[in-house]
């Protein structure tokens, strides 16, 4: 019989699906693997070719915010800011992403998304 229960990992007010943790665990055959998240989808692990389908200027007409002292990146749509009172509000989608020295998009680490979600929840 299988079991459909999703399982979390709950530290410090955080949360993180096992299925994130397994996709990115299981990275072994080279693929990219991106985390996204938007108003109305929780934050899932997507490969670098599903990217354009949620954020469709990913890579192309996209603004990136870089995460102090990491090298992730938090890419949407700049078209999809709203501000009001003297703020910002995101009303869209974000990729997270990672880059290596060169600039190019390599593949997330469960630690990176914790981090990410730690960023996200403080």
């Amino acid at each position: 019989m299988k079991n459909n229960v999703t399982r979390t990992i709950r530290s410090e007010e955080i949360t993180i699906d096992v299925r994130i943790c397994a996709a990115l665990a299981a990275n072994r055959g080279g693929e990219v693997y991106l985390a996204a998240i938007a108003p109305d989808m929780e934050l899932t692990v997507i490969t670098l070719d599903e990217a354009p389908d949620i954020l469709p200027c990913f890579e192309e007409d996209n603004a990136c915010l870089n995460l102090p002292n990491t090298s992730l990146l938090l890419c949407y749509n700049p078209a999809q800011v709203l501000k009001m009172g003297g703020k910002h509000y995101l009303t869209g989608p974000v990729i997270l992403a990672r880059t290596n020295m060169d600039g190019r998009v390599i593949s997330l680490t469960i630690d990176e998304v914790y981090l990410f979600v730690r960023h996200e929840v403080a």
